[in-house]
């Protein structure tokens, strides 16, 4: 199978391989949101990417029969934020166990408190490093063996 990426319709990027695990990524800034997609398909993930929580969040509804592992998502986003994103997730039979991630660099007390209430796995603190990326999925996914890169 290719592993063509096309957009659709809600402005997700979806790479076109089902069998591989997926992992929705959620980043409002271009250049942070392609760096996560790269350290993720390093660690063998098939990503959709998308440019806010919305987008996200149609794109996850849109693939309840993929293979979807996990999400990483921004906190400040416009359209809708990584917290309400969490909310929806936690609040949907079906993905209310999904591994959620925020990636932020807002160390503000409130916004923690509502994501541990929301029951958030955990976060990638900005700037974004394969090393940060690997080490939390690793955490994530503790029998999972992911490439490390050469010292």
């Amino acid at each position: 199978m290719s592993n063509q990426t096309s957009e659709n319709s809600s402005g997700s990027s979806l790479e076109a391989n089902e069998k591989l695990e997926t992992v929705i990524v959620a980043e409002d800034s271009d250049p942070n949101r392609q760096i996560l997609v790269l350290l993720l398909r390093k660690l063998g993930y098939n990503v959709i990417e998308c440019r806010d929580g919305d987008v996200a969040w149609k794109a996850l509804n849109e693939n309840r029969d993929a293979n979807v592992v996990a999400i990483v998502s921004d906190l400040m986003m416009p359209n809708m934020d990584g917290l309400e994103f969490l909310r929806r997730t936690r609040n949907d039979a079906q993905f209310k166990e999904l591994p959620f991630v925020l990636v932020t660099a807002v160390s503000d007390k409130d916004y923690i408190f509502e994501a541990k209430n929301l029951k958030v796995n955990g976060y990638i603190l900005k700037p974004v490093t394969y090393k940060r990326v690997c080490a939390k999925m690793q955490e994530l996914f503790p029998q999972k063996v992911f490439p490390q890169l050469a010292s």
